[in-house]
């Protein structure tokens, strides 16, 4: 079986402002699409600007992953606990309901996020550094999603530059290679049953 591979080119991701106006989010990819975090959403990979000081919105039933991508970091408040994603890369997880409360450590920041409405889907998410011709076989999954945070490379005859993505739905063996360095956000995402 092989998957069918969509290129989400980043000029095709559509920008929106948060609620607070506290920053913007890119949405990279949301299923089923058209869907929205007010509806019967199931999964959404997205990127965020984070302009100022501020609260989260609150998500019930969903679950957040959130990496910081670029900038000084940030100090988040989780339910009365100090999280500080002061480098690339950094991960932290957290249920929607949860109070968080952002405050940037100098300067605005960029983040990444994979959301997942919890009782519908779980979710496996990563993000890999790979050097120039590296091959990374992509986690078998129902559907998937791969955010090139920088760099180029490229799924099957899918081609991906920095902020590119390509959504992958349908199970079967799938690898990005990179074709230069490059990093990339890697979800997978599985029914429950």
């Amino acid at each position: 079986m092989t998957p069918v591979v969509t290129a989400i080119p980043c000029a095709a991701q559509p920008a929106m402002p948060w609620a607070n106006g506290g920053g913007s989010t890119r949405q990279v990819a949301i299923d089923p699409p058209g869907a929205t975090l007010a509806g019967a959403f199931r999964w959404r990979v997205s990127i965020a600007q984070i302009a100022s000081d501020g609260p989260f919105s609150r998500l019930p039933g969903i679950d957040r992953a959130m990496w910081l991508v670029r900038g000084n970091g940030v100090r988040l408040d989780v339910d009365g606990r100090e999280v500080v994603l002061a480098h690339s890369r950094q991960r932290i997880d957290f249920p929607g309901e949860a109070a968080v409360r952002c405050e940037l450590l100098g300067g605005p920041c960029e983040d990444s996020n994979v959301m997942t409405a919890r009782d519908r889907v779980t979710a496996v998410a990563d993000v890999v550094e790979l050097a120039a011709g590296a091959v990374h076989p992509l986690p078998d999954a129902p559907q998937r999603v791969v955010l090139l945070w920088s760099g180029r490379g490229h799924i099957g005859s899918v081609a991906l530059g920095p902020r590119d993505a390509a959504r992958l739905d349908g199970m079967g063996a799938a690898a990005l290679v990179a074709d230069e360095a490059c990093v990339a956000l890697v979800a997978a995402f599985t029914p429950r049953s």
